[in-house]
């Protein structure tokens, strides 16, 4: 870890740089500790290091960047002048809003140091305890823990001056049972969170579940998405749709839809970036503060999240999601806390409530070939099983999914009383999530 002194102190050097021109630096940092385990032994251990500084060098609407992973004097100053020489090439760019001024930022508590200071050895003895619950069953377990520090830091000539630390636990597991497998994972800001036992009791429930997995015919099914699978489903909702970029050049269904209802009226999404129930943070890439966006409430089209280009050509404030840094991302702004209102129902409650229909824990390489009304695609994974009358009766091999999600949140049946933090396939998103059923969804195929 770098530190909040030190960090501050490079951006500052570089701010001190700026001759007749304008200048943003942005510093993130990471400490990432990771142990493999394959089969049921650990294999590997490793623990990387990492720093990025970018400048950008700003003369009216004309800008430059550059990057450096070092830091001292001579570093700093090679990448002011780098960037400059990259602006004095570069054209000028119409719709550059300017550098932001500073805002007032919210302090939120994202570093936990029991998470910082976890050794290879306690991670090692969490991996143990899924290692011999599986070698009791005869069964194989593999996957990760990781734990990890995270830095960053925003300055620029205008006064921003921004820093914040975080810390960061992930523990998951494949667990394999013949031709079967079963998964769970828990990610936390505080790995004292972590129950071992709960996660691999989980992934071998789901591993043992009815040994022989049966075919399915291609069809529409009353689904249930436990919050694995519903991460990537809300995950092509917020890299698509819910950005200020892709409304305003017209990507977006929320382009065409905005105050009409677009789905279900049980369904509330929104992003926050200081809601403790997600991994919060206090302002994005620009420095700017994170704002609480309703995207859809109660199924209507409400909001996008903005960065500082985005919100000037709409005439509004940026809600602090710029995700590329100052003058933004090729993908324009994103959110980064997505949540999902929960509902009333128990897991429990929509399994016995399903005459026929399927469980998916999770999909695996999901994709979206048709943007506007956001047909996704992709294959469920590590346990997919058949529900019949209120009962789940048999595994499934794996199914090939092929829905609009616009439409099929519009069909959401019931959502759970609960929700959990989770990451999607991808790992685009950390999104706090509920189980839901969805009625009738649509299952193109099978797979070998």
């Amino acid at each position: 870890m770098i530190g909040k002194e030190d960090c501050l102190k490079a951006l500052d050097k570089v701010v001190s740089y700026a001759k007749n021109f304008e200048v943003a630096a942005s510093l993130r940092a990471e400490d990432l500790s990771l142990t493999r385990y394959y089969q049921n032994h650990i294999h590997q251990n490793l623990k990387r290091h990492n720093r990025t500084l970018t400048v950008r060098v700003v003369r009216g609407k004309t800008s430059g960047a550059a990057s450096t992973n070092l830091l001292d004097d001579g570093s700093l100053r090679w990448a002011v002048q780098a960037a400059y020489e990259n602006m004095e090439l570069a054209g000028e760019d119409k719709d550059f809003p300017g550098l932001p001024k500073p805002e007032i930022l919210q302090e939120v508590q994202t570093y936990v140091p029991s998470t910082a200071n976890l050794k290879p050895k306690d991670r090692a003895e969490g991996c143990g305890v899924l290692i011999s619950l599986a070698k009791e069953r005869g069964l194989q377990a593999s996957g990760t823990y990781s734990s990890a520090v995270y830095e960053t830091a925003v300055a620029n000539t205008s006064g921003v001056r921004a820093h914040s630390a975080s810390t960061e636990g992930f523990f998951r597991t494949i667990v394999e049972s013949g031709d079967n497998t079963g998964y769970a994972d828990l990610l936390t800001r505080d790995v004292r969170d972590i129950d071992y036992r709960a996660i691999a009791e989980e992934a071998l429930a789901k591993a043992t579940l009815f040994p022989q997995a049966i075919d399915l015919a291609p069809g529409r099914y009353d689904t249930i998405f436990e919050e694995y699978a519903l991460a990537d489903l809300i995950r092509f909702f917020g890299y698509i749709a819910f950005g200020a970029e892709a409304k305003q050049q017209g990507r977006s269904f929320m382009a065409l839809r905005m105050g009409e209802k677009v789905m279900g009226d049980n369904v509330t999404i929104w992003d926050d970036g200081l809601d403790m129930r997600g991994l919060a943070t206090p302002f994005d890439a620009e420095g700017m503060a994170k704002r609480k966006v309703v995207f859809i409430e109660k199924g209507v089209a409400k909001g996008v999240v903005y960065d500082t280009r985005t919100a000037a050509k709409d005439g509004v404030r940026t809600t602090g999601h710029s995700a590329g840094g100052v003058g933004g991302s090729r993908s324009g702004p994103m959110p980064g806390n997505m949540f999902l209102a929960t509902g009333d129902s128990t897991r429990g409650q929509m399994i016995a409530s399903t005459g026929k229909g399927l469980l998916v824990t999770r999909f695996h390489y999901t994709h979206c070939p048709e943007p506007m009304r956001v047909v996704a695609t992709g294959t469920t994974r590590d346990g997919t099983f058949l529900i019949e009358d209120g009962r789940i009766v048999a595994r499934v091999k794996n199914l090939r999914f092929t829905e609009s999600m616009v439409d099929a949140f519009g069909r959401v049946e019931a959502i759970s009383k609960t929700a959990r933090i989770t990451r999607d396939w991808w790992s685009t998103f950390s999104s706090v999530l509920p189980c839901v059923k969805i009625r009738e969804f649509t299952f193109t195929g099978a797979t070998a």
